[in-house]
């Protein structure tokens, strides 16, 4: 049977075996209040992940893997209102050693849509709360829009980086004419 946390779950190295051990993780209405302010958006009502800790053999890693499940409110990028979402993905993070992250990165394996995402990890405790609530961001949609919400011009006609927006006079130009006259 799974173990019940919260967000402040961290497993430390000694507690991980072959065998991965299941938790149920979710966050307390003090923790979805911290990621508010954290992630700077409305709300999170609900923040829960079934996850899986266990060791990897090739390559010697640690397996962090699982199910989040949100219902939270962002801000419309166009109009301010309120945005709901619902999100119920799968992840799968995979830490390594310092070494074998960046022989990944020169292989650049991060490329490999096929392969899980990884990090380089060096210390005694897994974060597995912190891993949930970083990867939550990470889901979220960045660019939260109401339906029909557009973003308009304010002129009303459409401006290119290569055109001129309005002509203003050149700071300069008075000092040219200053030295046109002495």
């Amino acid at each position: 049977m799974p173990q019940q946390s919260n967000l402040s779950l961290s497993v430390g190295l000694d507690d991980i075996q072959l065998d991965a051990r299941s938790y149920i993780v979710e966050a307390t209405g003090e923790e979805r209040n911290d990621l508010v302010e954290r992630f700077k958006i409305v709300s999170i009502d609900k923040l829960q992940a079934n996850v899986t800790v266990g060791k990897v053999t090739n390559p010697k890693a640690i397996s962090v893997a699982g199910d989040i499940t949100a219902e939270l409110i962002q801000q419309c990028i166009v109009t301010l209102k309120d945005v709901p979402e619902t999100i119920q993905e799968h992840f799968e993070l995979l830490l390594v050693a310092p070494e074998l992250a960046d022989e990944f990165d020169e292989d650049e394996v991060y490329a490999d849509p096929e392969a899980p995402d990884y990090d380089s990890f060096d210390a005694d405790v897994i974060p597995v709360g912190e891993i949930i609530a970083q990867t939550l961001s990470v889901m979220m949609n960045p660019y939260p829009r109401v339906p029909g919400a557009e973003i308009q011009p304010v002129s009303g006609q459409a401006v290119s980086v290569n055109e001129e927006v309005g002509k203003k006079p050149n700071p300069f130009d008075v000092l040219s004419k200053l030295r046109d006259k002495s």
